[in-house]
């Protein structure tokens, strides 16, 4: 059986691990406190944009949302973002400034192995935890155990993609 990534399925998929710290929530309170600061870089513009701009709508709907029922854990949330030009290069910069400026509570990865390799070393020295989004095999090298790849292929990314068995 053959399964095929659609722009639906990458949509989807960011949204989900954006609004994933949800499922975990508690049952909505009022509001109050500091809000819960959510941070991503997301391609606005250059090869990735179309995408990009499909999933940050979507953070953005459900960041509406989710401030609507009261938030999370009776906080507001946050979301604070960066266009990362579907550059590689522009990447740590942008998570180095969501941690050391924005002071982001969690920080999610853009997407693409990319994308997301040069977000690690920016991420790890901060202890952070951090969910790739697409990534495959992204931290074969790190070994970072605070990250967490969305994307379901098991132990072995690299083989699972080329793997016909299935």
């Amino acid at each position: 059986m053959t399964h095929r990534i659609t722009r639906r399925h990458v949509s989807a998929g960011i949204g989900a691990a954006i609004i994933s710290p949800a499922w975990a929530s508690a049952p909505a309170f009022a509001q109050g406190g500091d809000p819960i600061k959510i941070g991503f870089s997301m391609a606005q513009t250059g090869s990735l944009a179309g995408a990009g701009k499909q999933a940050l709508l979507g953070a953005q709907i459900w960041e509406k949302e989710i401030n609507g029922k009261g938030g999370l854990l009776g906080r507001p949330v946050k979301l604070i973002y960066y266009d990362d030009q579907t550059n590689p290069a522009t990447v740590p910069g942008i998570y180095a400034k969501l941690l050391d400026v924005d002071k982001v509570d969690l920080v999610i990865g853009p997407y693409g192995t990319n994308l997301v390799a040069p977000t690690l070393p920016a991420v790890m020295p901060k202890g952070k935890t951090l969910i790739g989004l697409f990534a495959l095999d992204a931290n074969h090298d790190f070994q970072y155990p605070k990250y967490f790849s969305m994307l379901p292929s098991g132990p072995t990314p690299k083989q699972s993609f080329t793997d016909t068995s299935a």
